[in-house]
């Protein structure tokens, strides 16, 4: 019954988003015709090719999470590098995706080194970027122009017919924003969109399960330039001249606003954002020397008050909405009663049967930070399919060794190996691929994305399709979606949470975000999962419902790896029981045997060594 109401409910929505968008449809067709005067005609076409440009923004700041200041300055590139094209006889359609590659290499430029680096690094970076391109505009008189510009640039011609009224150019540039608009929404439902929010979200975890997060990043900065680079080309083809005093910081300043105020993260807020900032300054004129007051005011007001920007707004409709509220709690009273373990088929890279190959081993690894030794030394060997508990005191280096094997930390000296190969030196992202994933001691979730949308991320780790194949939709992208989908449906279903799949994770109870955590590593296909105190916060049932949990998961041959306080837990579901103090291994074996080990002992009660060995 619940299934057949959320089916019947997804048909009324699809249906209500069609009328929505034929009426929308309709009305910017109709938009020009109802305008009184070119002036304002024209002031549309500029938000046309503004909206392009911030739709571009959106990649790297939106989705991303990366503050860019040099959208204008792409802009500017490629206004002048169609505008020389057009000049030196290039047709326009050879001169656009010219413009696209020159801004995209020189994103290339820019982003390489400081995309590695932390967010404001970029932000500092193009804002000098910004003020160079500016200077070379103005000063690189025998190829910009200077401060004159560039005249006469050929307009657009298609298919011989050449567009010369602004009404012909505002059906041209509609087209232009309906296809940037388009792939904006494509990409953000690909693979690709959901690794670069769950980057924005949470990077570290992002790159534990399988993201190249520096790689994602490079490709949402070229993205946002070549998106910049073409708009620069569509409009200096529409108004025929171009001068660098458009291209400056504070035009760049007013892309990132119209941004912000839409909606971050939102291609549709992006759309709201540039439609709102590009009319309020002429609907404000009538005030006259105070219009610019009161916009500054009023742009402060909404950042201020509606801080998700105002495609925020449909969002807080939907929660206060009587029938939504009840559905939502119903949905919970459902949750409360459903079981937190559900039975799971052996993913495909766990299947590997349990003997006694050593799947880890570790040599003498050291971990120093500053004159502290996290880990002195510390070796140990994982067998195949066995849970491997690490435990001790507070502070004794267990969290730091699971940062160590994950690539979090780099040693300064010792040996990780996974299946024979090497770990220590390698991005985390890159262990992921060799079949090690974890979760935190503090949870990171990707909480923009619904639950199933988290565990779709760690699925993509085994997944490389193109980016060409998501902008084109092809058959083989539209495969690789339902794979990923069945995929990560399969890891919920092995947590119990297949039933909560289209919920917001940031709306899970924390045992339930706890098993969600579990699910995404599950999703990347692991030989070996690390698991940081994944008790954390759980009452006595759900704790019980995790050592269950944790025995299916070795059942199914996955090795797991984890740290825990709860000694019962510990040694309820254990194979091997390593212990830490002061970041050196005390003592190895058995749960039975670790309990009667005097220097364990000693570690939790804390009892003198010297007491310890005279027993």
């Amino acid at each position: 019954m619940s299934t057949l109401t959320s089916n019947l409910r997804a048909t009324i929505g699809n249906k209500a988003r069609w009328f929505w968008l034929a009426l929308a449809l309709c009305a910017l067709l109709a938009l020009p015709h109802l305008l009184p005067g070119k002036y304002l005609l024209q002031l549309v076409n500029l938000g046309l090719v503004s909206l392009i440009v911030v739709l571009g923004l959106n990649y790297i700041t939106g989705y991303c999470g990366q503050i860019n200041f040099g959208q204008a300055a792409f802009w500017g590139i490629g206004a002048y590098v169609t505008a020389l094209a057009t000049l030196n006889g290039l047709s326009f359609w050879l001169a656009i995706p010219l413009a696209a590659l020159a801004t995209g290499l020189c994103s290339l430029l820019l982003g390489v080194p400081t995309l590695k680096l932390r967010a404001y690094y970029l932000a500092m970076a193009t804002i000098a970027f910004g003020e160079i391109v500016q200077l070379v505009l103005v000063h690189w008189e025998s190829v910009t122009g200077g401060t004159s510009g560039l005249r006469g640039v050929p307009g657009v011609s298609i298919a011989g017919y050449a567009l010369t009224e602004s009404l012909q150019h505002y059906y041209f540039l509609l087209a232009w924003c309906a296809l940037a608009l388009g792939l904006a929404l494509r990409v953000r439902s690909s693979k690709l969109g959901r690794a670069m929010v769950a980057l924005r979200d949470s990077e570290i975890a992002a790159e534990a399960a399988g993201v190249d997060t520096v790689k994602v990043k490079m490709l949402a900065f070229a993205m946002s330039s070549m998106y910049a680079g073409v708009a620069g080309g569509l409009y200096v083809s529409t108004i025929n001249y171009v001068s660098p005093d458009l291209f400056s910081n504070a035009q760049a300043v007013l892309f990132f606003t119209m941004l912000v105020v839409g909606g971050t993260g939102s291609a549709v807020g992006a759309v709201i954002g540039t439609g709102v900032l590009t009319a309020l300054p002429e609907l404000l004129r009538f005030l006259k020397e105070w219009y610019l007051v009161l916009y500054g005011v009023g742009v402060i007001l909404m950042i201020v008050f509606l801080p998700e920007g105002i495609a925020s707004l449909g969002q807080r409709w939907r929660k206060r909405w009587p029938r939504q509220r009840v559905a939502v709690e119903a949905g919970d009273a459902a949750v409360a009663t459903a079981p937190v373990l559900a039975a799971a088929a052996p993913t495909a890279a766990a299947a590997a049967a349990t003997g006694t190959e050593a799947l880890l081993q570790v040599h003498e690894v050291t971990q120093r930070f500053g004159g502290l030794v996290a880990l002195d030394g510390v070796s140990l060997n994982v067998q195949r399919g066995t849970v491997h508990a690490v435990i001790g005191p507070n502070g004794s280096g267990k969290t730091t060794f699971l940062n160590v094997l994950s690539g979090a930390y780099t040693p300064q000296a010792g040996s990780v190996r996974l299946l024979g190969q090497e770990l220590l030196g390698r991005r985390p992202s890159a262990i992921a691929m060799v079949g090690l994933s974890r979760t935190f001691q503090n949870i990171r979730l990707y909480k923009s994305l619904s639950v199933l949308e988290n565990v779709m991320v760690g699925a993509a780790c085994r997944h490389r399709g193109g980016l060409w194949g998501i902008f084109a939709e092809s058959k083989k992208q539209r495969a690789e979606e339902l794979a990923l989908r069945a995929a990560a449906q399969e890891a919920l279903l092995a947590v119990g949470l297949a039933d909560m799949a289209q919920r917001p994770a940031s709306s899970l109870a924390y045992a339930q975000q706890r098993l969600l955590e579990i699910a995404r590593a599950l999703a990347t296909q692991p030989q070996l999962l690390l698991l940081d105190e994944p008790a954390a916060g759980m009452n006595p049932q759900e704790a019980a419902m995790l050592m269950q949990t944790i025995r299916g998961l070795r059942d199914q041959g996955i090795t797991v790896i984890f740290v825990e306080h709860n000694v019962k837990l510990v040694m309820g579901v254990s194979d091997r029981v390593t212990v830490f103090d002061f970041g050196r291994k005390i003592a190895e074996g058995t749960p039975s045997e670790v309990q009667r080990s005097p220097e364990v002992i000693a570690a939790y009660l804390g009892r003198a060594r010297a007491e310890v060995s005279h027993a």
